[in-house]
């Protein structure tokens, strides 16, 4: 029963930030095998879904990130293995999402190594994150706060 009330406390949390309720995020998480930078078939059918539903849900974006990631905390491994691994997940996942794209989208790859992971104790540090940056004003989305801030000038 836990697990269900989890994600919903999560949801809940993230949308009650005023700039989240507003500025809605695209971007999907592709875990790896601990070691491993090969894309499974169910990650690569993942990104292609992903891809296909971003476009389709916005039709302007300022640009593309993808962030790989791995850990240092695996016995045996080096901080400069560890940054080779999570160099070697995002481009692998950049060169996927280029097959995927059919739109000239400006693309930023990153990578970086982590010695713990912050955000979950359940998620690993081994994944790349995609994440379309919409170009909220030439889409025209609403204003977050319609009501002016005093002291706070546009």
């Amino acid at each position: 029963m836990k697990y269900i009330f989890r994600p919903l406390l999560v949801a809940a949390v993230l949308t009650s930030s005023s700039a989240m309720a507003c500025k809605p995020v695209v971007v999907t998480r592709l875990t790896f095998a601990e070691g491993s930078a090969d894309l499974e078939p169910a990650q690569i059918a993942k990104l292609a879904n992903f891809v296909d539903r971003a476009n389709s849900t916005f039709t302007k974006y300022l640009e593309v990130s993808i962030d790989g990631g791995a850990t240092v905390k695996t016995p045996g491994r080096t901080p400069g293995e560890a940054a080779r691994l999570a160099e070697q997940r995002a481009r692998k996942v950049t060169q996927a999402y280029r097959q995927f794209q059919p739109n000239e989208i400006k693309l930023e790859t990153t990578s970086n190594i982590y010695e713990d992971n912050g955000m979950s104790r359940e998620a690993g540090n081994d994944f790349v994150v995609v994440q379309f940056h919409p170009d909220y004003e030439a889409l025209k989305l609403p204003d977050c706060s319609p009501v002016p801030i005093p002291g706070f000038k546009r």
